[in-house]
């Protein structure tokens, strides 16, 4: 089987959920069919789609990122706290401090994961504490200014046509996809994560590739957290928090394997859709938060289900398991009605 029919008994399936979904959330409030409401939907799943494509990095490579939340958190209260607002000064260190800060983070990460050889789990967890604990430093309660400009730019419409949250984590989607399909770092995370030996044994420079792979994970992590400060035009030391469970859920539904070397990005939009329509759906339902954290939970261990043990779901073999099963089953009644 090729990479193309992979992708599409992945995917598929992903996207054909998506529109049985968002039909279902139509037929509650007719407004999810609007133009304007999606344009409202790009913008709310643009920082989990985000947080997932980070997410989905570590765990191709056979890792976890506990600490996304927390470099969501500190970069979206770095980009609020630059100096000189609303000038050009500022618009330029929005764009390369917040950054410099999530790649440092990640790179540190890896580099206690590969060189201790602790778990990802247990290192994640413990920075993500330092870092949140830096945050609440930096900024204790939710304040700060974004350049207006930057604002505009970012969660506007360019050409006053197309929104710019849209374009944007289209973009990055492109640019992850062919990353790990079409280049020497992709393709060594795929390795990594389906058997570090014997990526290790094959020439992979495997403590290499997982110091960057958390670092393309505090990337991504940074980006969440400055489209975050664009989108509140200020920024919250907690706003990240969601985002540890909610972006392993994302990957996991996406089709990427918790257990490594198998899954991909194309399907992040979906998982991001799913995820947020599910909420939403809840929420107009009037369904208690308390019973959503569990409905949350279910999807998750469902997605784990699909993911985990390898089970690839394909519609027309189903289909036709199903068909050709009652065939057979009318056949034998009938037979047996002529014997009688």
């Amino acid at each position: 089987m090729n990479e193309k029919q992979q992708n599409i008994r992945l995917y598929i399936p992903i996207y054909l959920i998506i529109v049985c979904i968002y039909i279902i959330a139509g037929v509650i409030e007719p407004i999810f069919f609007t133009w304007n409401n999606n344009v409202n939907l790009f913008t709310r799943i643009t920082p989990l789609i985000f947080a997932g494509l980070a997410q989905t990095f570590v765990m191709l490579a056979g890792g976890i990122d506990l600490s996304i939340g927390a470099i969501i958190g500190i970069t979206n209260v770095i980009a609020a706290s630059l100096p000189c607002p609303d000038t050009p000064i500022n618009i330029i260190l929005w764009l390369f401090v917040p950054l410099l800060a999530g790649l440092t983070i990640g790179l540190i990460n890896g580099l206690i994961i590969s060189k201790g050889g602790f778990p990802p789990l247990i290192v994640t967890l413990a920075t993500g504490a330092i870092w949140l604990g830096a945050t609440l430093c930096i900024m204790p309660i939710p304040g700060g200014i974004i350049s207006l400009s930057v604002s505009r730019a970012v969660t506007g419409k360019l050409f006053k046509v197309i929104p710019s949250p849209l374009l944007i984590f289209l973009v990055t989607i492109i640019i992850c996809h062919f990353i790990l399909r079409r280049t020497e770092f992709g393709r060594s995370i795929y390795a990594l994560g389906g058997n570090e030996t014997i990526a290790y044994e094959s020439g992979i420079p495997c403590s290499k590739v997982k110091i960057w792979v958390y670092g393309t994970s505090g990337l991504l992590g940074a980006f969440s957290g400055m489209f975050l400060s664009a989108w509140m035009f200020s920024a919250d030391p907690l706003i990240g928090q969601p985002y540890v469970l909610n972006s392993i859920a994302v990957a996991v539904i996406s089709g990427t394997s918790l257990s490594g070397g198998r899954g991909g990005v194309l399907g992040i939009i979906g998982g991001a859709y799913i995820f947020y329509l599910l909420n939403n759906i809840l929420n107009l339902l009037a369904i208690s938060s308390f019973y959503q954290y569990v409905a949350k939970g279910l999807i998750l261990i469902l997605a784990l289900i699909f993911t985990s043990s390898g089970v690839n779901l394909n519609i027309k073999e189903l289909l036709r398991g199903y068909f050709f099963k009652k065939r057979r089953l009318l056949k034998k009644a009938g037979n047996d009605e002529q014997n009688d």
